[in-house]
């Protein structure tokens, strides 16, 4: 993977083919973010690895009111305004870095039987 930032001897930096005026001020402090993980060395799969043991998680659906999710491994809660973790684009939880296995309803699935 090519760097998109650049060092320069006396310690200045860039981005690559961009110069600054071009860069809306907004965006400074991302770029600085690109820049210090750039400067790691390590690639997105290697990240992946210091926080995933390889384990996958599945979420489960805690509150149907209030459409609060759980994921199996760290246990944080999220609340999404409609649907599951899928339907958001959820690939992996992002308190605990697991990569989401599927989704378990089952309970909820069980309540509202018992409804009709």
């Amino acid at each position: 993977m090519s760097k998109l930032i650049y060092r320069e001897p006396n310690g200045n930096w860039g981005v690559k083919g961009v110069s600054w005026a071009e860069i809306p001020d907004g965006l400074y402090g991302a770029l600085y973010k690109l820049k210090d993980y750039e400067e790691t060395g390590i690639s997105p799969a290697q990240v992946r690895t210091l926080t995933d043991d390889g384990s996958l998680v599945v979420w489960t659906r805690e509150d149907k009111e209030h459409n609060v999710w759980r994921c199996t491994g760290c246990g944080a809660l999220h609340r999404f305004e409609t649907d599951g973790p899928e339907e958001n684009g959820f690939n992996c939880c992002p308190y605990c870095g697991k990569i989401i296995e599927g989704t378990d309803e089952e309970d909820v699935l069980d309540e509202e039987a018992d409804e009709t």
